[in-house]
């Protein structure tokens, strides 16, 4: 079913013991209050599986939601400033 007003932006991602995670943002421009639309469509997504939730560190954009799988099962290393977004 579609939702009026919703996108979605995926990828998938290697994850160190050989699947894939899956990263998905969650956009929405319509009218209606954009928690519920965001909660349903969240929960519709994910169903039963584990998921992390980010949010907006200043809790102004209640239009967008990113969801990621697997996140313990991600690369992880000691961080030091070699360490960049972009190479």
């Amino acid at each position: 079913m579609v939702i009026p007003g919703l996108t979605i932006n995926y990828a998938e991602y290697n994850l160190e013991n050989g699947g894939k995670g899956k990263i998905a943002v969650f956009i929405y421009v319509g009218k209606s209050d954009p928690k519920k639309v965001l909660d349903r469509a969240v929960h519709e997504y994910v169903q039963t599986n584990g998921f992390n939730e980010l949010v907006d560190s200043s809790l102004d954009n209640p239009w967008m939601r990113v969801i990621l799988s697997d996140i313990n099962n991600m690369k992880q290393e000691p961080y030091d400033t070699d360490h960049k977004m972009i190479s």
